[in-house]
């Protein structure tokens, strides 16, 4: 905004339609929604007519600004900056003196819609865009399937994907990867995994996030099936469909590990602590101790001892963590008391199930698609 007003200031006539709109370009990748229509309305009192792609990034700092102010909204109220951009469309949609809006305008406004949770809105702009004729593309739908996701709307996701196949559109990862964060949201673990391999079979590559999107879903149950789904998500990063920047990541051993030692499951989580050295990561202290707790809670304190053991292969001291070292006294005293002997055996049958799938990751590949 200082570079344009030292360039009018040193300009005799300026009716620069290029610097005006590089301002407000620049308010809407900060969010900064007021400046952006104060530009606006300067540019016009200057004398110089905005186009569609000055009116979209007028209203594309109000769709930032929503999706800034997000994670600290606390009421349902419509946010102000959506409620100045659908104003600002209103009016250049009745104003003769303005362009009449195009796709992208559109799109700016269904975005800001999407940011500001406000699907009921969105949809309504699509109809209005369906009955005025103009053409959606799949930016438009990308957004469309945006707005179904910030509000974890399933049903209205499947309506996305109708209609842009209507139109005769192929969704992308983008859309893919947006329908699956919905159905995370929305509880709908299966479904996530349903969409991911669909996205795979289309040859679509899912990155990393997607992934662990999907894998998320499954470790935020709690059921037999959702223990399968997720190991299967697994496979599938570690499978030839699977590009070699989506191949688990640290964040996917998090996920994982942890699952598996709230599922009480620690021989299991154990077992992926060894697959995530083997990929090169060191694993968290956080994720040693949520397995030594596991096992610590499943009575298997042998199991507890010999895993702070391996600790020190990666650089950590158990005495040196406070619920490490607790944990430590409870299984020598545990293992005193009981005797046990450090066998097999200690698995359970369910957890021996759930070895048995992560121990047979030689699975035909093209079959991991039809499960």
């Amino acid at each position: 905004i200082r570079l344009l007003e030292e360039y009018k200031s040193n300009t005799e006539q300026f009716e620069d339609f290029v610097a005006y709109t590089a301002a407000i370009t620049g308010c809407e990748y900060a969010g900064r929604w007021k400046e952006a229509l104060f530009l606006l309305d300067r540019m016009r009192k200057d004398g110089v007519q905005p186009n569609e792609v000055t009116l979209a990034a007028v209203i594309g700092a109000c769709a930032t600004a929503c999706a800034n102010e997000a994670k600290t909204r606390k009421t349902t109220q419509t946010p102000e900056p959506l409620t100045k951009a659908l104003q600002l469309l209103d009016i250049v949609k009745k104003h003769p003196d303005f362009v009449k809006p195009n796709i992208q305008v559109y799109n700016a406004a269904i975005k800001a819609c999407a940011e500001a949770c406000d699907l009921d809105q969105a949809f309504k702009l699509l109809e209005e865009i369906e009955n005025a004729n103009i053409e959606r593309t799949l930016i438009t739908y990308g957004s469309m399937m945006t707005a179904c996701e910030r509000v974890g709307c399933v049903d209205s996701a499947s309506k996305v994907f109708r209609k842009l196949k209507e139109d005769g559109f192929v969704p992308n990862e983008i859309i893919y990867g947006a329908a699956i964060s919905c159905c995370r949201k929305a509880k709908q673990s299966e479904r996530s995994l349903l969409l991911l391999k669909k996205m795979m079979k289309e040859d679509l590559s899912p990155n990393v996030a997607t992934f662990n999107t999907v894998m998320i879903a499954q470790a935020e149950g709690k059921t037999r099936a959702d223990i399968e789904r997720a190991i299967l998500v697994y496979k599938l990063m570690k499978s030839k469909y699977a590009k070699e920047t989506s191949r688990p990541n640290r964040q996917t051993y998090n996920i994982i590990i942890n699952f598996f030692a709230t599922m009480m499951q620690p021989v299991t989580a154990e077992a992926f602590l060894t697959k995530m050295r083997e990929d090169g990561f060191v694993p968290d202290v956080d994720l040693y101790t949520a397995t030594v707790a596991a096992y610590e809670r499943t009575g298997q304190p042998l199991r507890a001892l010999k895993l702070m053991e391996s600790m020190q292969d990666d650089g950590y001291d158990f005495y040196s963590v406070s619920v490490l070292n607790e944990a430590f006294k409870k299984a020598v005293k545990l293992a005193n008391k009981v005797g046990q002997t450090f066998t097999s055996k200690d698995a359970t049958k369910e957890e021996e199930k759930s070895l048995n799938l992560v121990n047979k990751l030689d699975d035909d590949e093209d079959l991991m698609l039809q499960r």
